[in-house]
């Protein structure tokens, strides 16, 4: 038989889910993933639906995304691009009746391409979150789509723990270890992937490919300039049941029957006392989008990274740095700076130095 993938936040965790595929008991035959992007890409605040798109396939009780799928303006996605590049269906989850409804799009999905096996892909490990938690700031996404998956013969991959930013690596680790078998990654199983991440806004999952190719020291991410510590952790993956991620996150079990997205929002705002549904529609609302010169980028660029070698910062992604320097375009930004300075690029990420070595080609 076969493995559905599971891209436990949608976004990076889908381009993860191909590279892990690598991992599978079996062949892998599908990634399902929430259309679930950053609001540089999807000005729209929070999951999109089944209806947000043009041209979507539709299959026997689910939805596949082809590279003919549009998003419907202002909406935007990653998934018809991805779905271009990555070799394996994509499967559209629409959260609209919440985790009750995803649920039976994935038992279709599998059944139709003939999986017997999924594996949740989380990059970071927020999915091991908990009320409290300082640092959680995104305890939704994932724990809604692990909900549909709770009654499947499923586990789950958390991949990279500490890289999104969340919660800590000793965190994540500490939660898991008791429950967890471990795996190294190989750098080779990145290698179809490294074209699409270099368009693809994803911190987390380019974290986990620089890890993997050995780079190590501080990185800092998201607009809010968090440091993020690659270690020799930093490349493995947590193997856990889905039953035991439910027990240390009670969030999982909690959204598991909802009918409706706003009630699951409802349920995890009451459980967590935020989520990140409330922070983007705030962002949404306040953003702005101006045109920002190369010239401008050029010249704010040494006061920024004076002030992060400050902060002990060795490298930066690129979405930081634009959001840092008021550039939207991140793609653009990157090909700006790599040509004004090709040794300061260390594969999807910014030295922040120029003795700062690159093991990633």
């Amino acid at each position: 038989m076969g493995t559905l993938l599971v891209a436990a936040g949608g976004g990076g965790d889908a381009i993860a889910a191909a590279a892990l595929s690598a991992l599978a008991p079996d062949e892998a035959v599908g990634i399902a993933t929430m259309a679930w992007d950053r609001l540089i890409i999807d000005p729209l605040p929070g999951p999109r639906r089944a209806a947000d798109f043009r041209a979507l396939e539709k299959r026997q009780g689910w939805w596949q995304v082809t590279p003919h799928s549009r998003p419907i303006a202002p909406a935007g996605s990653t998934l018809p691009r991805l779905a271009d590049e990555i070799p394996l269906p994509l499967v559209l989850l629409d959260p609209t009746n919440g985790a009750h409804d995803m649920r039976q799009q994935i038992e279709n999905a599998a059944t139709e391409l003939r999986a017997d096996h999924i594996r949740l892909v989380d990059v970071g490990g927020d999915l091991l979150g908990q009320p409290g938690d300082s640092g959680l700031r995104s305890p939704f996404g994932d724990a809604l789509t692990a909900a549909s998956c709770l009654t499947l013969p499923t586990k789950a991959w958390i991949a990279g723990p500490g890289l999104d930013g969340e919660l800590s690596e000793s965190l994540v680790w500490r939660r898991a270890e008791k429950h967890a078998t471990v795996q190294t990654l190989d750098p080779e199983i990145w290698k179809p992937y490294l074209r699409t991440l270099d368009w693809h806004p994803t911190e987390a999952t380019a974290l986990l490919v620089s890890a993997t190719y050995g780079l190590r020291g501080t990185v800092e991410i998201r607009d809010a300039g968090l440091p993020v510590c690659l270690s020799t952790r930093s490349p493995t993956v947590l193997e856990m049941e889905l039953t035991a991620v439910a027990d240390i996150n009670p969030l999982v079990s909690l959204l598991a029957d909802t009918e409706s997205l706003a009630e699951a929002e409802s349920r995890a705002v009451q459980t967590m006392g935020a989520t990140e549904l409330e922070t983007e529609r705030t962002k949404a609302a306040k953003t702005k989008r101006s045109r920002v010169f190369a010239s401008d980028v050029l010249m704010s660029l040494p006061e920024w990274e004076t002030e992060a070698r400050g902060r002990n910062v060795d490298f930066v992604t690129y979405r930081r740095l634009a959001e840092a320097l008021g550039h939207i375009d991140v793609p653009a930004m990157k090909a700006l700076l790599a040509a004004r300075h090709p040794r300061r690029v260390n594969g999807f990420l910014w030295a922040v130095s120029d003795e700062a070595d690159q093991p990633l080609q």
